[in-house]
């Protein structure tokens, strides 16, 4: 559930027009979705090696300390507090205070709205900026009062979404109502230097539906029996993403045509509308701010245990990892991963004129550090198995080697995409990393003392 839930977000919605712009034809729209996955599952697979050989609170954190050091480690818990992390529960609270916002003007249409909601409907850019930071808060709670309860929200959230995308994937044929016709252009007309462009623009694009797939390992150990669970619980919860994504964007395709798909922002509404009328809008608004709620809490349930594991360390202040002692959470780290995803949004909202704005801002800053230390911390199976042959592996990486070299070439392909098309978030990040390099070596965090926490 938290394989699934932390991936399902705002992705399967908000960058389908996104893909179907750059590949303009059917089969290869699904061969690029079916890529991320593939990618995404050769990372899960390696990762899980990793995981049960270090069981671990903190996941990657803990991989890349002993594959590169210290302030390796550090410097990816360091982009992952201060943009990953916190900026992509910025982005997930307010594509769901978008969708919320979307619901409630999609009852106003349809002459449903609660009395005393129609002066605020739709809701001003202050609000939706109170309502984003209101949810950040609310499930921060949630998170502190215990991690069956946060757990508990996962699976919920989870459920719906799933539910809300399977709909969409069988009702196009269940009902009658898809349309064969509505796939064409099935292939391109060639494949040449273009389409390769497009390609590489749609990968990284579809990295975003599929962030968050490493996020299982920072609980490790949390989990009963990491070394059988954490393996299979990615294994399993990326071959459910995958079957998700690939059905839900044949039910888009089936409902309505190329160029519409390629245009809207709101594919799933469109769809929904398509399959059931005017309410559609309403049941899809409604779902997809269930779904990106879910991968809020998720992200929220996660996060904290890095901070944790870096508290533990030394690297950063103690009292982050501190444990409350009747709620057993790390409740200093997720109030303080809480209070600087605030900051951002405020900072992020204040910037821009509309919440759709906020939420690509927060985004692109997002994709690239988490791709280049995603692809680090698989990098690490190849080291450790080098450095430390003789260490327990519980699991060991189905199709090793084939497997983290597939990841580590996608990864590539993303990176060299985003420098050639956007070099400003290459200088973004590697202003980011200078400043936490800086941090590491002037608050003495490089000659911390690391207790025996393993």
């Amino acid at each position: 559930m938290i394989v699934v839930g932390t991936i399902i977000g705002s992705g399967i919605f908000l960058k389908v027009d996104t893909i179907a712009a750059a590949m303009g034809s059917f089969l290869p729209i699904l061969g690029v979705w079916l890529a991320g996955g593939v990618a995404a599952m050769c990372g899960s697979l390696t990762v899980a090696e990793l995981s049960a050989m270090l069981p671990h609170a903190g996941g990657p954190y803990v991989y890349l300390r002993h594959a590169y050091g210290r302030q390796t480690a550090y410097l990816w818990g360091w982009t992952e507090f201060t943009v990953v992390r916190t900026g992509s529960m910025g982005s997930l609270a307010c594509a769901t205070v978008i969708y919320f916002n979307r619901f409630l003007e999609s009852l106003e249409q349809q002459a449903a709205l609660p009395p005393g909601l129609a002066d605020v409907v739709p809701l001003s850019h202050a609000a939706q900026g109170g309502l984003t930071i209101l949810a950040v808060l609310s499930l921060s709670i949630v998170n502190i009062a215990g991690t069956h309860w946060g757990a508990w929200m996962q699976n919920v959230t989870t459920f719906i979404k799933v539910a809300f995308l399977a709909f969409l994937m069988s009702a196009p044929l269940l009902l009658g109502k898809g349309s064969a016709t509505n796939l064409q252009p099935m292939m391109p007309e060639s494949i040449n230097i273009d389409f390769w462009r497009g390609f590489g623009l749609a990968m990284v694009a579809v990295f975003w539906p599929y962030d968050g797939w490493i996020n299982i390992s920072t609980v490790a150990e949390e989990i009963r029996q990491p070394q059988r669970n954490v393996p299979l619980g990615l294994g399993v919860g990326l071959l459910a993403v995958i079957a998700i994504y690939l059905g839900a964007n044949v039910g888009y395709h089936l409902m309505l045509p190329m160029e519409q798909i390629q245009q809207t922002g709101t594919v799933a509404a469109d769809a929904m509308g398509a399959l059931i009328g005017n309410w559609g809008a309403v049941v899809a608004a409604l779902g997809v701010a269930c779904s990106t709620f879910g991968a809020l809490n998720a992200n929220l349930l996660t996060g904290p245990r890095v901070y944790f594991a870096m508290a533990r360390d030394g690297l950063i202040f103690r009292w982050i990892g501190q444990v409350h002692a009747s709620f057993g959470t790390p409740m200093a780290a997720i109030i303080s991963q809480a209070m600087w995803s605030l900051v951002l949004i405020a900072v992020v909202f204040s910037l821009v004129e509309h919440p759709k704005q906020a939420f690509d801002r927060l985004t692109d800053f997002v994709i690239l550090g988490t791709t280049v230390f995603s692809g680090l911390t698989v990098a690490a199976v190849f080291i450790l198995r080098k450095r430390s042959p003789d260490a327990p592996r519980p699991y060991r990486t189905w199709g090793y080697p084939l497997t983290p070299v597939v990841f580590l070439l996608s990864v590539c392909v993303v990176v060299i995409t985003i420098v050639t098309s956007s070099p400003w978030q290459l200088l973004s990040v590697a202003g980011l990393l200078a400043v936490g390099s800086a941090v590491y070596h002037s608050t003495g965090a490089s000659a911390a003392q690391r207790p025996d926490a393993d």
